[in-house]
């Protein structure tokens, strides 16, 4: 199995908590930097950088590993690593996973983000989406495997077939084997500039907003509730000023 491991290097010679974390191993810029195993050292993606600034502060040491989505989630679930991010909230996760929580509610002043998804057609498709249903679909609506808008969609109505990446599911909407591609933004426009497809076009409208969190595997969340819910607070306190600190790196 590969997998990379970076150590937090802190001031204190004794850590106070160890952390394992996994996260997905394709792009999100600017919240996640680098694809496959790798973690970039100088650049790792605000989200990396916002759990690194919390672990220094609270005197942590975090193990980090990428892997696919689906294998992110399901590992942690069962516990082999004792958090993830970044993830929306969704009941069946929450079966596995504790979320931040205000009055039995995921609490999103210790969010790590919002991240609205968007449908992306071909130019000349005359798919389009109104904000609550899509007109002229001619097919399925790709998704990325494991990711919370396929039963967004799945609920709506809306035919899905999952791929395994942001490039499958542009390659497929290309070929015409779907009818639209439904993915965050970020990492929709992330991947047109970097795969250089001209023939595709974000609607203009959200399909949602969600926000997304650093999320811990339950088991290890009721062992070492006082840390974690330290670390949440944390994260919640220093979220936009690492958001300001950092954004400016990323999009020059």
């Amino acid at each position: 199995m590969q997998q990379v491991l970076i150590l937090v290097a802190l001031a204190v010679s004794t850590a106070s908590c160890e952390l394992s974390l996994a996260f997905n191993d394709e792009p999100l810029l600017p919240y996640l930097a680098g694809s496959g195993p790798e973690i970039l050292p100088q650049q790792p993606g605000i989200a990396v950088e916002m759990v690194q600034r919390v672990a220094a502060d609270l005197g942590c040491t975090i193990r980090y590993y990428r892997m696919p989505n689906r294998r992110v989630l399901a590992e942690t679930q069962s516990g082999r690593y004792d958090g993830a991010f970044m993830y929306s909230y969704n009941a069946e996760r929450a079966v596995h996973l504790a979320y931040p929580e205000i009055d039995g509610h995921p609490d999103p002043s210790r969010r790590m983000t919002s991240l609205s998804y968007y449908a992306y057609r071909r130019q000349g498709s005359e798919v389009n989406w109104d904000g609550k249903r899509f007109s002229q679909l001619n097919g399925s609506v790709g998704v990325n495997l494991g990711w919370s808008v396929g039963n967004d969609l799945r609920n709506l109505g809306i035919p899905i077939e999952e791929a395994l990446s942001t490039k499958q599911n542009f390659d497929k909407l290309r070929a015409g084997r779907i009818g639209a591609y439904a993915t965050q933004d970020l990492a929709g426009d992330s991947a047109l500039r970097n795969l250089g497809y001209k023939d595709i076009e974000r609607l203009p409208l959200p399909i949602s907003t969600k926000d997304y969190y650093l999320v811990f595997n339950r088991d290890f969340y009721h062992r070492n509730r006082p840390i974690v819910e330290r670390f949440w607070k944390r994260l919640g306190a220093v979220r936009d000023e690492v958001l300001r600190q950092t954004a400016p790196r990323y999009t020059e």
